[in-house]
């Protein structure tokens, strides 16, 4: 019996039941609630994930994402996940990893999301501006 995804019960979930999820590949049905509520653009989605195209291709014909690609997304749910709670909100979350930072060499957090070293210093910035330190 196949189940039903949701975007929480995936991040809520315990870290390995998440991995296995990523290794299978998430379905296109991710990238979809993502975007459904406006915050988050498919042109975000591309700069994390990868070609527009190759999105576009995956939502059309409903295909689940590599496993790679279930990586760079699941980075962003995770990363987006705790600025928003940070910052209050997805729009006031999505509005400060779109913007560039002098501390990221001008890059924009959303950009480093592509890479785990990248991933792991966003999120090491947002942890410093949850203890009290400017992000």
């Amino acid at each position: 019996m196949a189940t039903t995804f949701k975007l929480d019960a995936f991040l809520a979930a315990p870290p390995l039941t998440r991995a296995a999820a990523v290794e299978r590949g998430l379905p296109a049905k991710a990238l979809r609630d993502l975007v459904a509520d406006k915050v988050v653009s498919l042109a975000d989605v591309a700069r994390v994930i990868g070609p527009r195209r190759t999105i576009d291709r995956r939502l059309k014909e409903d295909q689940r994402l590599s496993p790679d690609e279930s990586d760079r997304l699941a980075r962003f749910l995770t990363t987006l996940a705790l600025a928003a709670e940070i910052f209050g909100s997805r729009a006031e979350a999505m509005a400060w990893l779109a913007a560039a930072k002098q501390r990221f060499g001008g890059q924009s957090p959303l950009d480093l999301l592509k890479s785990d070293a990248g991933t792991r210093l966003v999120e090491d910035v947002l942890h410093q501006s949850r203890h009290g330190f400017t992000a």
